[in-house]
């Protein structure tokens, strides 16, 4: 237990509002909050708390809002959704639903050229593995920076035409190696360039298909409007959980690449938030664009979060009043129930773990 609460055996918790909303190691989003710059900044507060921060934080926010800060989060920035702009990096913090515009046209043809966007480790090849075997040219947009490190010029053409007559011609002077790159090039220089010459290629081409892979596409063109006549497919997974999910799938190469990665997330993730402004607004344009279909998460793993979070509620509540007992009565009673699943058993049980060593 804290100053901020108070118990007596007779009476329910009393929370003190004012001096909560004042303390620096508490961060909670209202719902009076008005603007999404408001909002904003509250959660950007709420993600560089500490753990144990974190869990006084979603309990309070459970006693007054009655749900903790991320769901508030969630429901303050659909309700100002459509009065305000766009948070800038709120695609940094919260998963949104996968998009697919024009899907159906470039299934049957009308549309040879689709964008799949997303961040490293959001599942984009799992977007597109249905087009697999199709005979349809896929291009990693990753693959093109420093392309002589990793092809030659017959294996590019091995890969694809596309590929190969870019390097081959308008693009050669991009056929270069990491030692051969310099700083005073403009490192997103390949990227604009080779995009532009994809959409000329493809009008000239209509016979083939071609997707065009990476995050690279809606970080160096400002205006999404200039996609409207192409399919762009959109992962909503978050950087952090996208960035989480690549670290955890190269771990099995070692410990020091592992933490290489790490040290790398922070990096990426402060470059990746001066930009990312720009995935916001691709989102938000293609939201509203005739010929998108939202595709959010399954009703059993909606379920399964809600089992979740409602046992971590009841964590909260015992980390908060010091019931360390409590916490382990959790643990047993989870250990022992026949009707969740073990992706629950496992994530309760890990939070168990952590409350408790929290609490030392």
């Amino acid at each position: 237990m804290n100053s901020f609460i108070s118990r007596d055996a007779s009476v329910d918790d009393v929370i003190n509002v004012e001096e909560l909303m004042n303390n620096p190691d508490i961060a909670l989003i209202s719902d009076d909050i008005s603007t999404r710059e408001e909002l904003a900044k509250a959660i950007n507060k709420y993600v560089m708390l500490s753990r144990r921060d974190k869990r006084f934080s979603d309990y309070y926010s459970v006693q007054l809002y009655g749900a903790n800060v991320y769901n508030m989060f969630l429901l303050m920035k659909d309700r100002l959704k459509s009065d305000f702009p766009s948070i800038i990096g709120e695609t940094v913090l919260v998963s949104e639903p996968d998009l697919y515009y024009n899907k159906d046209a470039f299934d049957d043809g009308r549309v040879n050229l689709c964008f799949v966007m997303g961040y490293s480790g959001s599942g984009k090849s799992v977007l597109t593995r249905e087009y697999e075997g199709e005979g349809i040219e896929k291009v990693e947009l990753d693959d093109i920076v420093c392309v002589k490190d990793h092809y030659t010029m017959e294996q590019l053409k091995e890969m694809g035409v596309l590929l190969h007559s870019f390097f081959e011609g308008v693009g050669s002077k991009y056929y270069i190696s990491r030692e051969e790159r310099t700083d005073t090039v403009n490192r997103g220089e390949v990227f604009v360039e080779f995009i532009k010459y994809a959409i000329d290629y493809a009008e000239h081409h209509k016979d083939s298909k071609f997707i065009l892979e990476g995050i690279w596409t809606y970080l160096y063109f400002d205006d999404p409007s200039l996609f409207n006549d192409y399919a762009v497919f959109m992962k909503g997974t978050s950087l952090i959980k996208s960035k989480l999910r690549r670290i955890k799938r190269e771990s099995v190469n070692g410990a020091e690449k592992t933490v290489n990665k790490i040290l790398e997330f922070g990096i990426y993730m402060n470059d990746s938030m001066m930009y990312d402004k720009n995935v916001d607004i691709w989102r938000h344009h293609f939201e509203k664009m005739p010929g998108t279909v939202q595709k959010t998460e399954d009703n059993r793993r909606t379920e399964i979060r809600q089992n979740i979070m409602s046992e971590i509620y009841d964590i909260n509540d015992a980390f908060v009043h010091g019931d360390k007992a409590a916490i382990e009565a959790i643990k047993k009673r989870i250990g022992d129930s026949k009707d969740i699943t073990l992706t629950e058993r496992n994530i309760i049980n890990e939070e168990c773990r952590r409350a408790l060593a929290d609490m030392e």
